[in-house]
């Protein structure tokens, strides 16, 4: 059972996207999401099935996936400082995506792609360091990778597993506040700010 204070709020935040709410109303900001990435992804948010209608919304999708892990990144560090955003978005890598990409240089591919997706609507980033990153994404859905790399810069990123991995971030994250009240602590603090808006 989900922790108790504040128990309504972590329910709209973690609503499954497989229940439709309509409008008017509060929502979850996961909730909606979690929504907008399905149809991203070709996939009916009321029903979990594949559409037959596909735009090409990978990375769209992506970028959604993306933005997920950063607001869950806020709630699992319970702070929201701008110049933190770094440091938190690889912890919550780290700390969630360690079973599917255990390798490091991984997951500071995945780190990489969000900076090319979201500050250029591009696929390539370039470190201070003078390392650069050439992405490619994928939808493969016969492999269980989810970034290969191609010395020295191209990476490849297949968005089917990194979809999949942030829904079962989301169940394990939403599992560990019930049982860690310093989580519960740092979700409270931002869920003001963060976790749901009212859509009229």
């Amino acid at each position: 059972m989900l922790f108790s204070t504040d128990a309504d709020h972590a329910g709209q935040f973690f609503l499954s996207p497989r229940i439709e709410v309509a409008p008017p109303g509060w929502f979850g900001v996961l909730y909606l999401l979690r929504r907008d990435i399905d149809l991203c992804m070709g996939i009916d948010p009321n029903t979990g099935q594949p559409v037959r209608y596909r735009a090409a919304a990978k990375w769209p999708g992506a970028m959604a996936i993306l933005a997920g892990i950063d607001l869950l990144a806020k709630f699992f560090y319970g702070c929201d400082e701008t110049s933190k955003s770094s440091e938190r978005f690889r912890l919550f890598l780290d700390h969630f995506f360690e079973a599917v990409s255990p390798n490091p240089e991984h997951r500071e591919a995945v780190y990489q792609l969000r900076n090319a997706l979201l500050h250029s609507f591009g696929l390539y980033s370039r470190v201070r360091n003078g390392k650069e990153y050439r992405f490619f994404l994928t939808c493969d859905g016969t492999s269980d990778a989810l970034v290969s790399h191609n010395p020295p810069d191209q990476w490849s990123v297949n968005l089917r597993v990194l979809h999949r991995e942030f829904e079962n971030v989301v169940e394990v994250y939403r599992d560990k506040l019930d049982s860690a009240p310093d989580l519960r602590d740092k979700f409270n603090r931002m869920f003001g700010n963060y976790g749901r808006i009212y859509i009229g």
